[in-house]
């Protein structure tokens, strides 16, 4: 998963869409926040329809709970708007973490 990364913020957790997709707000500094749908670069979950993805949301939920502090790596957007990023929580990788644990497969 060799992506540029444009920017790095802290956030806040807000939602757990599902396995590769989070709601989150990021502190742009000087008491700005954003607000933004992220999509997990470089790793594709199965789809919530799906017991595994059930299961990988899930897994995630227990993995990352909801209000967490975490790092947002930004490395663009995709074509739904959603901003591509890497997150890291207690400066873990999410993105690996999933790979590791077989709750994804690489994408890129």
């Amino acid at each position: 998963m060799n992506f540029v990364t444009y920017f790095t913020y802290k956030a806040v957790l807000n939602k757990i869409v599902d396995a590769d997709t989070l709601d989150a707000t990021l502190d742009l500094g000087f008491s700005v926040f954003k607000k933004v749908r992220c999509r997990l670069a470089g790793i594709n979950a199965p789809e919530l329809s799906t017991p595994e993805g059930k299961i990988a949301k899930q897994f995630l939920i227990e993995t990352l709970p909801l209000n967490s502090e975490i790092t947002v790596e930004s490395k663009g957007y995709d074509k739904y708007g959603r901003s591509i990023a890497v997150i890291y929580f207690n400066g873990e990788s999410i993105n690996k973490k999933l790979l590791d644990t077989g709750h994804a497969v690489p994408y890129i």
